[in-house]
């Protein structure tokens, strides 16, 4: 609809119109060109009495002269009057005309044949033909509806060119759809007027029209995934609301299943409404309203197409045709998992004179042509069901998720891609091939989906993809550099091949260091493997042809580093080397490793090397030194007690010695223990 709108079609009013035309073919003096007709045809919906009164002004005049002996004359005028129609009643001059129905190849419709005296040249009538629509039950095989809060039917106007005009008068709270796009509205008080002068080219005009309250509606809740949905049905329609309600509720979980993402919101109603089908879809998601809009059939396979799109949708992907693709294949998978009956679509063969390349079909609904959607949608369902017909669900959620992620297929699953953003058909067909397995996805999109100019890069492709392959092989579980894969997945083969020469000889490089971080029972540092993984430089490739083999000794180093030091060790061993820091000095060699310093990471290697060879002798020697420095600390106090004991002896024999000849003039007091000299008594004299 040129809105964003995801659609999904079937059959077209044109080709009801088409039919219409047909069996219009041969009946009296409908747009004869001996017959100058002009005519007012006025559509008037009553909302109250929920039908659509008609009254269609017809004025008639034989322009075909007498020739010789012989002349022209109409005796009767055939009008086209929905099915259904009741109180056809025809008047002309005061006076009652006949009027017969008779039925035609459209259900829908009917022709109202008025009779009357004979028209002959140069004569005019005017006659006024009135008539009531009812309309039919929702689902009925007339598509007329006349119900509460909407409508919708065939307008048709009979008259020349220039003498043409149809109106459709509504309360201006209706909103206003039609098949044609000639209808002008001019709103008076409560009431819109729809106009239209258009003619076809054999005069005359037809179009169906749709009308809705958006106030006047059934009106439910329904709770699901997290959420809460309106359903906005007809008043007199319960039925549907309650078939969508039940398909909504089973089918959104069997949808998030499918796809592996939860429900992403978007959605607030699903409106019933006849919109849809005069522009040739049975329903679309219009993601600007963030609603679904269906017609009244009860159709799970439908509905749950379009509850698709909130996943699938132009947002996520460039090409129409795979947006209305997956989203068929998923309501497939879900109408099947939900024991529903899926939709069959009809046989189309991409070598048909009605085939396009899918990738140009697109653009805006005013540009596209009916005749391209009628092959289309059929096309995109059939090509992408045989892209996926051996993908079990896993894995299609797996491609599936990565695409709307706008993941780069040469990527590991989950890798944001900084530019990432809707996923176009290359990078679709990638995933496809790269993460689902898809054995056939080239051929299929050669087939059905590239146009000539885009079928020139399919070789290039798919050679370029085997040496990708090749350069992914001898780099082992390593992804290939990123300028491989940035020109890969841009299909810039000229850009691949010329990465691929420059790193042809990384990959055996890059085995080593894997190989020796496996000899080694160590992880390979993320800085190295990144250093290979990110490169898209020349200058980048050239540093890694001298760097990965120093990584590689590194790796082999620190490996023998971290092994010595978690050896297993006796006790004496175990005291030397925590004395000479064996395990500390291994952390150090790990982190420069991890930090891409190669040189110091080795030398440290090294050295934890080197200490751990000494560490039984130093667990051997450091008791010997500490028995050596206790027996030292043990003598030496037995000589400070010895000497302090004769000093104490020496003392007292000098005091006794003294009290004897009665020199002591003062109280005999203790040595100092620490000294050995007595303590003096403070002076106490004044």
């Amino acid at each position: 609809m040129g809105d964003g709108r995801q659609q999904r079609r079937r059959m077209p009013w044109a080709a009801a119109a088409a039919v219409v035309a047909a069996s219009l073919l041969g009946q009296p003096a409908l747009a004869d060109e001996g017959l100058a007709t002009g005519a007012t045809s006025r559509f008037v919906l009553d909302p109250k009495a929920t039908t659509v009164d008609a009254t269609v002004t017809i004025d008639l005049r034989n322009t075909t002269p007498s020739q010789g002996d012989f002349f022209y004359f109409y005796d009767a005028f055939s009008v086209p009057v929905p099915a259904g129609a009741e109180k056809v009643r025809a008047r002309s001059g005061g006076s009652a005309l006949s009027v017969s129905l008779k039925g035609t190849e459209d259900p829908s419709t009917e022709l109202a044949t008025i009779s009357f005296p004979n028209l002959l040249y140069g004569r005019s009538r005017t006659i006024t033909l009135t008539y009531e629509v009812p309309g039919e039950k929702p689902r009925a095989k007339d598509s007329t509806r006349v119900g509460p809060g909407y409508a919708s039917f065939a307008v048709y106007g009979v008259g020349d060119s220039g003498r043409n005009l149809v109106e459709v008068v509504a309360p201006s709270s209706m909103t206003f759809d039609s098949t044609s796009d000639d209808f002008t509205s001019a709103e008076k008080g409560r009431q819109t007027t729809h106009s239209s002068e258009a003619t076809s080219a054999g005069g005359g005009s037809w179009a169906v029209v749709s009308l809705r309250d958006p106030a006047r509606k059934d009106e439910r809740v329904v709770d699901v995934a997290g959420v809460s949905l309106l359903l906005d049905g007809f008043q007199d329609d319960p039925k549907w609301s309650r078939f969508v309600a039940g398909q909504v509720t089973k089918g959104i979980p069997a949808l998030e299943k499918l796809v592996g993402a939860k429900w992403p919101g978007g959605l607030e109603r699903i409106r019933e409404d006849a919109s849809p089908s005069l522009r040739g879809y049975d329903g679309w998601f219009d993601p600007t309203d963030d609603e679904i809009v269906i017609g009244e059939r009860l159709d799970a396979d439908l509905i749950l197409h379009e509850l698709s799109h909130a996943w699938v949708s132009g947002e996520r992907f460039d090409e129409r045709w795979v947006s209305e693709g997956l989203a068929q294949v998923l309501a497939e998978r879900a109408v099947k998992a939900t024991g529903g009956k899926p939709y069959v679509h009809p046989k189309v063969s991409p070598g048909s004179s009605q085939a396009v390349a899918l990738n140009g079909w697109g653009g805006s609904a005013g540009s596209r042509s009916e005749d391209v959607d009628a092959y289309a949608y059929p096309a995109a369902y059939a090509a992408t069901s045989s892209l996926v017909r051996r993908l079990d669900d896993a894995t299609l959620s797996a491609v599936l998720g990565a695409a709307i992620r706008g993941e780069r297929a040469y990527d590991p699953a989950g890798t944001k891609d900084a530019d990432g953003g809707r996923t176009d058909w290359m990078r679709w067909l990638d995933l496809l091939e790269t993460r689902g397995g898809v054995k056939d996805g080239a051929a299929v999109f050669q087939r059905w989906v590239v146009t000539d100019q885009q079928r020139a890069a399919m070789a290039p492709r798919a050679k370029a993809r085997t040496a990708y392959t090749e350069v992914d092989t001898a780099d082992g579980a390593w992804l290939p550099p990123e300028g491989l894969r940035d020109a890969m997945t841009d299909w810039d083969f000229e850009r691949a091949a010329a990465v691929r020469e420059k790193v042809a000889g990384l990959g055996a490089a890059a085995t080593a260091v894997q190989a020796a971080a496996d000899r080694a029972g160590i992880e390979v540092p993320d800085a190295v493997r990144d250093s290979y993984e990110r490169a898209e430089q020349d200058e980048q490739y050239t540093a890694l042809a001298a760097a990965l083999p120093k990584a590689a000794s590194a790796v082999t180093a620190v490996g023998a580093a971290g092994k010595a030091a978690e050896q297993d060790r006796n006790p004496v061993s175990a005291l030397g080397a925590t004395l000479l820091g064996v395990r500390d000095r291994a952390a150090d060699a790990s982190a420069l490793l991890e930090e891409g310093d190669y040189a110091a990471a080795t030398s440290a290697a090294d050295d934890v090397t080197n200490r751990s060879d000494k560490a039984l002798l130093v667990g051997l020697v450091l008791p010997v030194l500490l028995l050596l420095l206790i027996a030292g600390a043990v003598l030496w106090g037995r000589r400070f007690v010895a000497a302090s004991g004769r000093h104490r002896a020496e003392r007292e024999t000098t005091l006794a010695a003294l009290a004897a000849t009665h020199q002591v003039t003062e109280p005999i007091r203790p040595p100092d223990v620490t000294t050995g000299e007595p303590v003096t008594a403070p002076d106490d004299r004044g």
